[in-house]
């Protein structure tokens, strides 16, 4: 699965969730504990633009909305990541990468925070096994401890059963309590 399509696939994991989400729903908590689901979403639109910015330039929200600016950015990266830019070479905050890291950090944070969002709703989180599957494979292989602890990115790696599904086993990965 090329990183376009798996791009899309968590799109496709995130955009039921984020239907789900009233007015009444912003203030619920999230499983990462700085944010509420107010603020999941504010993350989840602002860290997508700023991706996208690596190569298109700075741009601002779209609306206030969060469904709206969410299918603004989705929009934006999908015109701006094609294929000859995932694989071109360019100049990131994180020093020369190619196009694809960026995306593939794109894919991952749409992911986990549909994790984070269907656990917050009280949703199922057995989100798309096999992108799950591969998400977590790539993590376990590029993510680096410097990456993890108070203040960073993400937690330490949480306790899971060996059979969890994949998006659980990714969650707790990345620092979330999934028991």
């Amino acid at each position: 699965m090329d990183q376009i399509a798996q791009y899309r696939r968590a799109v496709e994991a995130f955009r039921p969730l984020l239907a789900e989400v009233g007015e009444e729903q912003l203030a619920l908590s999230c499983p990462c504990d700085q944010w509420d689901v107010r603020g999941l979403l504010a993350h989840i639109t602002g860290a997508q633009r700023g991706l996208a910015a690596a190569l298109t330039g700075p741009s601002e929200p779209v609306s206030e909305d969060p469904r709206e600016d969410f299918e603004a950015v989705v929009e934006t990266i999908l015109a701006t990541f094609t294929p000859e830019r995932v694989a071109a070479s360019i100049k990131t905050p994180f020093g020369e990468r190619t196009g694809g890291f960026l995306l593939g950090l794109a894919t991952g944070d749409i992911f986990v925070h549909a994790w984070d969002l269907a656990r917050a709703l009280g949703e199922p989180t057995d989100l798309d096994p096999e992108l799950a599957e591969t998400l977590l494979d790539g993590m376990r292989e590029t993510l680096p401890d410097a990456a993890r602890g108070p203040g960073r990115a993400f937690g330490p790696e949480q306790p899971v059963a060996a059979d969890a599904p994949a998006a659980d086993r990714l969650a707790a990965f990345t620092g979330r309590p999934v028991n």
